[in-house]
């Protein structure tokens, strides 16, 4: 696993995907939409992008802070009905999830920290997101004052363990940032592959909730 330093530098990509055009000249080569909803043979294009740092790399994964070009990949993911099945909110619609990918951005631009996008590396493909926020819950002082974790892998991309690993990735640049000491997550108790997710990044159970209508489990992991 590589750690990056806050201003990181720009995502390698897979020369079999599409290739990264120069954007020291244009932003959007063949106009704003061309370069918001290109696709690849993956069926989403990433496009490298200034505010697109990296924090970390995994064998697998880049984590990179969120850009605008991801949205045609991450509306597919929010709009699942299977993805919004344990969030106790329903399937995003389009504008729904064009502000919760800002959420992400604008996290960073208040805390220096937030949830990165999930970049695969063999083919540069988004496959989920991940990382550590200021939720405002409203759980109680025991989990709103530190850091939530989360993490979200595409239905197309799971059952590979991405979600432990980038989790995994994204603590550790936590920690070793900010000397995170404690963080908290909350997961629905249906939702078994998260919880065996929290488990194996070392998160214990320390109470229950009622939270957007579901019953959830809060966890919390003191640093090591």
């Amino acid at each position: 696993m590589i750690l990056h330093n806050q201003e990181g530098r720009r995502p390698r990509h897979d020369p079999r995907t599409t290739p990264i055009t120069d954007r020291s000249r244009d932003p959007f080569p063949g106009g704003i939409a061309a370069g918001l909803f290109g696709a690849s043979r993956c069926g989403h294009r990433v496009e490298a992008l200034s505010s697109g740092e990296v924090i970390a790399e995994t064998p697998r994964l880049i984590l990179r802070r969120h850009m605008a070009t991801d949205f045609p990949a991450y509306f597919a993911m929010s709009a699942d009905p299977e993805m919004a099945r344990y969030s106790g909110l329903p399937p995003a619609c389009s504008d729904e999830a064009w502000k919760r990918l800002l959420r992400q951005a604008g996290h960073w631009s208040l805390f220096g920290y937030g949830f990165v996008a999930l970049e695969e590396k063999a083919t540069g493909c988004f496959v989920g997101e991940t990382g550590m926020a200021d939720f405002k819950r409203g759980l109680g002082p025991g989990f709103d004052r530190v850091p939530e974790a989360g993490w979200a892998i595409a239905r197309w991309a799971q059952g590979h363990g991405y979600a432990t690993e980038a989790a995994a990735a994204a603590l550790a640049w936590m920690e070793a940032r900010f000397g995170v000491r404690r963080s908290v997550c909350v997961i629905h108790a249906e939702n078994a592959a998260s919880l065996r997710v929290a488990e194996k990044l070392g998160y214990a159970p320390f109470g229950t909730c009622t939270y957007r209508g579901y019953a959830g489990i809060k966890f919390e992991r003191p640093r090591p």
